[in-house]
Formats: C-alpha cells, structure tokens, sequence
C-alpha cells in the first residue's frame, strides 16, 4: 500500500471543523513533516512482523489539539496525534497526553473524526505524572513510537526511564536547548532540582562538566548539552544510536529535535527520512 504523501496528509486538514488549533511558525512544518515521514516509513516497514506480535504503539506527551495552523496564514497541518491516525498501516493503539483540556476535548473529537477513536486513549494532565498509567496498558511485544514535543525543558527524565522500561521504544524528543537552556543558564546553574535538572536525570553531572568547557560559545553550549543527553539516553536508557537535528527560526537556532532508537535499523529509517525536504530538496535540516 501506498505510504499518505505529507501534502495529502495537510489537506485532510484544510477544512475548518470549529476545533481549536495550535498556532506555529514555519520552522514547526519541517519538524512534522519528518515525524510524518518516520511513521510513515516505520509503520509501512514494522506492522505486521512477527516480532510485534502485539502491534506499533503510538505515544505522545505533549500533543495538543491535533491540528497546527501557521502563524499568518490559513495553511492548516496535521498535528503529530492525527499524522499518527492517518499512518497507513494503523497504529494498535495511540497514547494522547495534553495538560489543556480544551486541547484533549479537540483531540478525541478529531480522532474520532478520522476513525481511530476505539484504538485511542486521550489523557488530560501531566504527562510525568500519567506516563504510569501508559506504560501499564503497553503490551510486552508491541514496538513503540513516543513523540515527546514540550514547550520547554518539560520532560522528566525519569519520564523517558519509565517509557523506555516498557519495551522497545523508539523516541524523538524536541530538546529546547536555545530558547530555554540557554536563555536560562544562569539560574539553572544556581538552582537545584530545576527543569534541566530535571531533563538531564540525577546522573548527568552537567554543572562540573559545563564548568571545564573552555569556550562558553552559544554553539558550543547548545552542542555540549546536546552531547549529554544522548550520554544520558546511552549510559542510563539502553539506546544504541542516537541523532539530532537543530530546527532553526528566522533569527537562528531554536532547538534540537533528538532522536534514539534501542536497534541500529531504527537510525537507517531516520536518516532515510531526514534525505530530503518536503519540497524534494536534499537535507531536512541545517
């Protein structure tokens, strides 16, 4: 079966239905167009074998109202929780977490909408605090695919520890190392038991490691701390490959979005992805 083209995908959108939507800027449509790309890819390849006896789950932490609207423009995209409904080959089930409950009212309606309400479960909440009730209903032998898209440095790691203990799951994580770590070193550094803190685990010992790097650079912070979570995705999580791309705004970088997988093919299917832009272009991200 064919894999949904991402503009066909968009215009299943394009009709106003009355919800709500998530206004985003230009940058956001090239971070959706690749997880489209990756599900697409992953489910078309993984569904169905017989290792997934239980099927592909889809998990997703921070989803919104399932439809994006650019900023200035009435061009409408599928939030990751309806690219997740319109995956050609279906996920058995799809994880939906949100702490608006305006966002998970207009996300159940819309699934319903595209037929996969009897395969979804929508959470109004805290996604660190319900990740035990999803990882409790994640069957033993299903692979999973969590998209983790806060914000913010809003993720716990003890959030992915608990997601990763369920199985094979396969992640994308948008790390906000411009707009947040960055922006907001100084008090991270002073502080304790703050957001990054909280991101990097108890373990990564980021304060007396940023403390011996010889050049405080915007790039070379952005690159160190990019460094330590894939450290603390290795060392502490059980990934084998991990990758990130920066996703850049009008005035430079914004953030990382910080893939890892538990089996090296997990990378192939992410580079293939990553090969070309929506437009056909080489090279997803700069």
């Amino acid at each position: 079966m064919a894999q949904l083209r991402w503009d066909d995908a968009c215009e299943r959108v394009q009709a106003d239905d009355g919800l709500p939507v998530r206004e985003v800027g230009g940058w956001s449509e090239d971070k959706l167009f690749v997880w489209h790309s990756y599900i697409q890819t992953t489910t078309s390849s993984m569904v169905g074998k017989p290792q997934w006896s239980a099927g592909l789950v889809y998990c997703d932490l921070f989803a919104g109202p399932g439809v994006c609207r650019l900023k200035d423009s009435t061009r409408r995209l599928p939030g990751s929780p309806l690219i997740a409904a319109m995956a050609t080959k279906p996920f058995s089930h799809i994880f939906v977490v949100d702490s608006d409950a305006r966002n998970t009212a207009a996300c159940s309606k819309r699934l319903e909408a595209f037929g996969a309400k009897d395969r979804s479960t929508v959470l109004t909440g805290d996604s660190n605090e319900l990740v035990d009730q999803i990882v409790k209903s994640i069957p033993k032998k299903a692979l999973t695919l969590a998209f983790v898209d806060p914000e913010g440095l809003d993720v716990d790691f003890r959030t992915l520890r608990k997601l990763s203990d369920a199985g094979r799951v396969d992640l994308l994580v948008l790390f906000a190392d411009a707009y947040d770590a960055l922006r907001n070193l100084e008090s991270f550094i002073s502080g304790s038991d703050n957001r990054l803190d909280r991101m990097l685990g108890p373990k990564s010992n980021w304060r007396q490691r940023i403390g011996e790097l010889p050049n405080w650079d915007p790039n070379n912070l952005r690159e160190f701390f990019s460094k330590q979570y894939i450290d603390v995705l290795k060392s502490q999580l059980g990934y084998v490959v991990a990758d990130t791309k920066i996703v850049r705004g009008p005035n430079g970088p914004l953030y990382r979005l910080v893939y890892a997988s538990k089996h090296p093919r997990g990378l192939d299917f992410w580079h293939k992805v990553d090969a070309k832009d929506r437009h056909g272009n080489k090279g997803l991200f700069g």
